[in-house]
C-alpha cells in the first residue's frame, strides 16, 4: 500500500512537473511572440517617424510655395486695383466730358467757335488777295 501511495504521488509529481514544462514552454512561446511584435512594432514606429518627417518637410515646401504665390497673386491684384481705379477715372471724365458736350450750351458754344474761325479764315484770305 506504501508503494501505490508512493507510486500514486510519483505520478502526482510526474503531472505537475509535465504541466510546469509545458506551462514554461508556453510561456517562452508567448515571449518570444511579444518579443516579435514589440520589434514590430518598433520598426512600424520608425518607418511612420520618417515618413512623417518627410511629409513634413514636403508641407513646409508647400507652405512655402504658397506663400510666394499668394504674395505674387497680392502684389498683382494691387496693381490691377491701382489701373482699375486709373480707368474708372478716364471713363468717368469721359462720360462727364460727355455730358458737357451733349448741351445745347456747347452746341451754341461750338457754333459761335466756328463762326469767329470762319470770319477770321476769311479775313486772312482777303487780306492775301
Amino acid at each position: 500500500s506504501e508503494d501505490t501511495s508512493y507510486d500514486s504521488e510519483q505520478i502526482d509529481q510526474n503531472d505537475e512537473d509535465v504541466d510546469l514544462a509545458k506551462e514554461r514552454e508556453l510561456l517562452s512561446s508567448l515571449i518570444a511572440k511579444l518579443k516579435c511584435e514589440i520589434d514590430e512594432t518598433k520598426n512600424r514606429t520608425t518607418l511612420l517617424e520618417t515618413s512623417n518627417k518627410v511629409l513634413v518637410e514636403k508641407l513646409k515646401s508647400e507652405i512655402a510655395d504658397f506663400k510666394t504665390k499668394n504674395k505674387s497673386l497680392t502684389e498683382a491684384n494691387n496693381k490691377l486695383s491701382e489701373v482699375n481705379a486709373h480707368l474708372y477715372a478716364d471713363y468717368k471724365k469721359s462720360k462727364d466730358e460727355l455730358k458737357r458736350r451733349n448741351t445745347v450750351e456747347y452746341a451754341t458754344e461750338m457754333e459761335l467757335e466756328c463762326a469767329k474761325l470762319r470770319v477770321e479764315l476769311l479775313s486772312n484770305n482777303m487780306e492775301h488777295k
